[in-house]
């Protein structure tokens, strides 16, 4: 019996959902695109041609258009001609590009629109308009009137014509404008720029008069508040008898805030104080560090000069000393007298050290004396100080007011001599680069551009219909299509044949294109299923005529040129075909096996092909279906099993009848054969479902007939070894 332990066709919704013709997942599939591109190539051309056609109509019909360029340079400060702050802020230099962007925007704008209209007299007629091609409205629009209506339409066209472009990096802007007359075009960018340039003069001159004017207005006041305010100081002085030392010290009073002799005192013995405390406690610190310490670690003692004298001469007696010792007793005399010196030096480096130490406690008393000293006069200056400025609280309310008004006065003082002495000087950051000069090519229209974007918009064009083509065309062309459209696995094309050559001839060529494509095939069925080459092959179709039976044949023929025990089975009991194909008699076949009339012996015949054997389809029967179905096929199938290597059955169509899914349950792999680009996804899709429903194990589809011409060069050379298929092609045409 087969074995049936493959996976049946999947059922319908097991797949994902096939990706449409161009876009495969989330990449465009270029070689779908660019077989498409073969097979509507005359589409291609002919949309193409028009869309050339139209940009050259629309060309030739559109009116020239003229460009003039001005430019002009934008700086954030003027040449200063004085040395004073401008009125204006100063824009800082991360603001450049913002700064830049708004002087374009001024260049846009409405207002300066008019102001170039107005300087060339454009709303007094229709001139400009006519120049510009556009037809002048003839009376009123919406709530304006005739005269507002022209003035609103003359300043439309001047702002929708003009262009201003600032490159990255740079200072220089570029303004254009474009009119059918190069004149006008000319004399409208020059305007623009000259009319920036007037524009920002008076608006820096407005601000400059206006400035001048607040700066009088508030050095009035100011003048009048000093004066006051001086009167009541000097008043005040005088009648509390207070003595004001702010021109001798202006820094210490300014600190404390004293303005009298006794404040000024109070000051330098605070200062005398905190030198005072300084060195109290630099002499305590240095008293606290050498009064415990051993005296030879004092850094005052090891520098005294004559101790660093006595300890030389210690150190010598010490060395003759030892150097005596080690030959003389201890009672000998010199060594006597060395240990005597040696101890009155000792005793006098004694002696000094702590004088030394004597005189750092005195310097330390000294300090702490000063310092209490110099902390008693503070405290009565303090203390006077303090009575003082209870009396003079008001006289130094009154004096902070007049230093405050003093420097307002000078300030003001200073900024309006400033501004008047800049005001009659024409100082600008705006200054003209080139002026424009009348054109004498257009910029508008561009052939060449035109015609480029013409093309490209057609191609484009083409691409689209020739998609919605692929989309709205269900037919099948290529194993890509198959496994997209229907989901299933694609064992691979069987070329078209050229008229006048007979299958059966083409496949027996070595090398040809028929027989690498059956090469092709059979390796894939051997690999689909994981498990080698099934032992009992089903093929079948939609209808009739799509190639069943010569693919069948070739399938088997190929099978036994590598060794195998081939046997070929004709079970379209219906239409039997096989036998005219390999030139036998159908006078006993599979009919009688079924019908246990006969014995396989008898009916198998050998074909000129080595391996290679044929049972015919056999005598017409009333009624196939009923004998398929019949249990006998299951068990004839298990004895050609084990008689041969394969067992290739060509078999009936899937649709319409009850013959095919009879066999296809029984065996372990159906092959499925499409005519491509005649059958339709539907026909096929129902068929397929017959499949599934019958449980059958479908190894894949093979497409037959494809015109691999059309496909493009990488699927003809797929197939093709001889000179002629390898020349090179170009990427839309054939051979």
């Amino acid at each position: 019996m087969p074995n049936l332990s493959h996976s049946p066709l999947p059922a319908h919704g097991d797949h994902a959902a096939p990706d449409s013709w161009l876009f495969a997942g989330s990449q465009i599939d270029l070689e779908g695109l660019r077989a498409a591109l073969v097979r509507h190539r005359w589409l291609v051309l002919l949309i193409c041609g028009a869309g050339l056609l139209l940009g050259l109509t629309v060309t030739v019909l559109t009116v020239p258009t003229y460009r003039a360029e001005s430019s002009i340079q934008i700086d954030q400060q003027a040449s200063r001609v004085l040395d004073a702050p401008d009125i204006e802020p100063v824009q800082a230099v991360q603001d450049a590009d913002r700064f830049l962007q708004t002087q374009t925007e001024i260049l846009r704008s409405r207002a300066l629109a008019i102001r170039v209209a107005e300087t060339l007299g454009l709303f007094g007629g229709n001139g400009f308009l006519e120049a510009m091609h556009v037809k002048p409205l003839s009376g009123a629009m919406g709530t304006l009137g005739a005269g507002e209506a022209h003035r609103e339409q003359v300043i439309a066209v001047l702002r929708d014509n003009l262009s201003i472009t600032l490159p990255d990096g740079s200072r220089v802007a570029r303004i254009a404008f474009d009119s059918p007359d190069p004149a006008m075009a000319a004399k409208v960018a020059n305007a623009f720029a000259n009319t920036m340039i007037s524009s920002n003069l008076s608006r820096r001159f407005d601000t400059s008069v206006y400035a001048r004017q607040f700066l009088r207005e508030q050095l009035e006041q100011a003048k009048e508040r000093l004066e006051e305010s001086e009167r009541s100081m000097v008043g005040y002085a005088r009648s509390s008898g207070i003595i004001d030392t702010d021109a001798i010290r202006e820094a210490g009073s300014a600190a404390s805030g004293a303005p009298s002799l006794v404040a000024s005192s109070l000051i330098e013995s605070n200062d005398a104080l905190s030198q005072a405390r300084s060195r109290r406690i630099d002499a305590e610190q240095l008293w606290t560090t050498t009064r415990s310490a051993p005296l030879m670690s004092l850094p005052e003692v090891l520098s005294n000069p004559a101790i660093q004298t006595m300890m030389e001469r210690r150190a010598e007696l010490e060395g003759s000393y030892a150097e005596q010792s080690q030959r003389r007793q201890n009672d000998h005399p010199d060594l006597i007298r060395l240990r005597s010196e040696i101890a009155a030096l000792n005793q006098r480096i004694a002696h000094l050290a702590e004088d030394i130490r004597s005189s750092i406690r005195n310097r330390f008393r000294a300090a702490e004396l000063q310092e209490q000293q110099m902390q008693g006069e503070v405290e009565r200056l303090r203390n006077a100080t303090l009575s003082e400025q209870d009396r003079s609280i008001r006289y130094t309310i009154l004096r902070r007011e007049v230093r405050t008004n003093r420097e307002l006065y000078d300030g003001l003082l200073q900024r309006f001599k400033e501004v008047s002495a800049a005001a009659g000087v024409s100082a600008n950051n705006i200054s003209i680069v080139d002026l424009a000069s009348t054109p004498v090519r257009p910029v508008a229209p561009n052939l060449p551009v035109n015609l480029g974007l013409s093309l490209l918009a057609a191609f484009v064009a083409a691409i689209g219909v020739i998609y919605l083509r692929e989309n709205l065309d269900d037919m099948l062309r290529t194993v890509d299509d198959a496994e997209r459209k229907l989901g299933v696995t694609g064992l691979g094309m069987v070329p078209r044949l050229d008229a006048g050559v007979t299958f059966r001839d083409e496949v027996g060529k070595r090398n040809s294109s028929l027989s690498e494509a059956i090469h092709t095939i059979r390796s894939a069925i051997e690999l689909a299923g994981g498990n080698g080459p099934p032992r009992t092959v089903f093929i079948t179709s939609c209808g009739k005529g799509e190639g069943k039976t010569s693919t069948a044949y070739a399938l088997a023929r190929d099978f036994a040129q590598i060794g195998r025990r081939v046997l070929l089975v004709d079970a379209d009991m219906r239409r039997p075909s096989m036998h005219k194909l390999l030139s036998f008699e159908n006078n006993a076949g599979l009919a009688d096996l079924l019908n246990r009339e006969k014995a396989i012996e008898d009916v198998v015949r050998r074909t000129a092909i080595a391996d290679l054997h044929f049972i015919s389809a056999g005598a017409a029967e009333p009624n196939p279906a009923e004998l398929l179905a019949s249990g006998t096929l299951p068990w004839l199938i298990g004895q050609l099993e084990e008689m041969y290597d394969i067992v290739i059955i060509d078999g009936p169509p899937m649709l319409g009848l009850a013959d095919a899914p009879s066999i296809a349950v029984h065996v372990e792999a159906t092959l499925f054969v499409i005519d491509a680009g005649q059958t339709r996804r539907k026909t096929i899709r129902s068929a397929l479902r017959r499949l599934r429903l019958s449980r059958a194990t479908l190894r894949g589809v093979i497409l037959n007939r494809v015109d691999v011409r059309t496909l493009g060069y990488g699927y003809e050379s797929y197939y093709r070894y001889d000179e002629e298929a390898r020349r090179p092609r170009s990427w839309l045409g054939r051979r």
